[in-house]
């Protein structure tokens, strides 16, 4: 378990990049901003265990220390959002604790079959639970902090 994020960095520096942006197969996830973050690896990197479900990168934004899940998916949004959650509590238990309003999630998936009503269904229910934040996006998306 780590204490902060210079911590988590330090010990993994294999999975960890000075970035902004994520993008695999065809969909992209960028922050527009001038600030310091930090790329991670998580899934097969940070978390290698296949037997867990986790999301694809996480970002660390080094001004407030808010926590960025990112997963980019097919077209299975509730699976993506399972990963995201199932990284949160892996993080929590295992990782590093974050507090639920510095934890934002955000998933790209390249194309999404759920209704508007479903999906602010799942931000309110992301919201209340887990996080500050959920976006979900299709292809791409650029994000910038508040």
């Amino acid at each position: 378990m780590h204490n902060n994020f210079d911590e988590l960095i330090e010990a993994h520096q294999g999975c960890c990049t000075k970035s902004k942006v994520a993008s695999e197969n065809g969909k992209r996830f960028e922050i527009d901003s001038k600030e310091d973050f930090t790329r991670i690896r998580i899934d097969d990197c940070l978390i290698a265990s296949k037997q867990v479900q986790k999301c694809d990168f996480g970002f660390v934004r080094h001004l407030n220390n808010d926590f960025y899940f990112v997963e980019l998916k097919g077209k299975d949004v509730k699976i993506a959002l399972d990963q995201i959650i199932s990284t949160i509590s892996i993080f929590e238990s295992t990782i590093i604790r974050i507090p639920k309003d510095k934890r934002f999630g955000f998933i790209i998936s390249s194309r999404n079959p759920l209704s508007s009503t479903e999906i602010n269904n799942l931000k309110q229910a992301f919201a209340k639970r887990y996080g500050r934040l959920l976006e979900i996006k299709s292809r791409e998306f650029k994000y910038i902090p508040k």
